[in-house]
């Protein structure tokens, strides 16, 4: 009775370990595919020593069952952690903000009553046409009266005033608009301000201008089509005594030479009817707005005189 007692006690002990290590083995398979580092090696020495002493194994294995729950959890909600980034959207939004304290910035105090801040727009009308083929100047004319920041009854910005600015012409494959700055206002009594490079937007306050795209796929079709109709007449002229080596003439030679040729050129030319940049053209009386980003100090309400 006594030795079968003891046997079945040594099967149990067995059988126990065996699960410990089956356990052990899938906690490190899963721990090596996660993406964060799980550290088993006290788990194993603890294994090890219930192993060898034959005390205590149940432990051991209730630790390396919730190691490989560990292990699982993070390998399977590793891979989808965070899929939208909402983390660093949530960080670049409270980057600025402090545990506790003030703002560095103190109050800045109006400088002159004639006093145009920043964020405010001018409203225009261009005069001359755009075309993004080539770089250039452009010129408009203020729409509305512009008045003082502060109060709006002060006139610094008459209606009529010019507009000098430039345009950019590097366009990209799919780009619709075009990226605009003006550099002077010129008042309608000859004084000039020179206002550094002031972005312009639509009416509706989206940046560049955006009016009339030509992307140009009648050029682009019209040459794939030419060099299909083209490599279809070589293979038509073409002898059938090309097709076999040994009846190849000196002319089925200069006709196959001529065909790769001409192929070549004709890849090289449909190559670059593909990378023709896109032409955006914006008509003269387009409406936009000069977007203000910094303040503008004017001597005086303006007057005509």
């Amino acid at each position: 009775w006594k030795a079968r007692l003891k046997r079945e006690q040594d099967e149990q002990i067995i059988r126990e370990v065996r699960r410990q290590r089956m356990a052990r083995l899938q906690a490190r398979a899963t721990a090596l595919d996660s993406p964060l580092k799980v550290d088993i090696s006290d788990v194993e020495k603890v294994a090890r020593n219930a192993s060898d002493t034959g005390q205590n194994p149940t432990a051991a294995t209730n630790n390396a069952s919730d190691l490989y729950a560990a292990a699982m959890k993070s390998g399977i909600m590793g891979e989808n952690l965070d899929p939208n980034a909402q983390a660093s959207k949530e960080d670049f939004f409270n980057q600025d903000i402090k545990d506790v304290g003030y703002l560095p910035n103190r109050v800045v105090p109006q400088m002159s009553v004639y006093e145009l801040k920043r964020g405010s727009v001018i409203p225009a009308t261009l005069i001359t046409g755009l075309n993004s083929d080539l770089p250039g100047r452009i010129t408009a004319q203020v729409s509305q009266n512009v008045y003082d920041s502060a109060t709006g009854y002060r006139l610094l910005i008459p209606q009529g005033a010019k507009l000098f600015g430039r345009y950019d012409s590097k366009v990209s494959f799919g780009q619709e608009r075009v990226l605009v700055v003006w550099t002077d206002l010129i008042f309608p009594n000859g004084s000039t301000l020179q206002i550094g490079g002031m972005a312009g937007t639509d009416a509706e306050g989206y940046g560049g201008f955006k009016d009339k795209v030509d992307r140009h796929l009648w050029r682009t079709w019209s040459s794939a089509a030419l060099i299909a109709l083209i490599g279809t007449g070589i293979d038509m002229s073409m002898p059938e005594s090309s097709t076999l080596a040994t009846q190849d003439t000196a002319s089925d030679a200069v006709r196959r030479n001529f065909a790769e040729s001409f192929g070549r050129v004709a890849e090289q030319t449909i190559s670059k009817n593909l990378n023709v940049q896109p032409t955006i053209r914006i008509r003269p009386g387009y409406k936009f707005n000069v977007l203000v980003d910094q303040d503008i100090i004017f001597p005086s309400a303006y007057r005509d005189n």
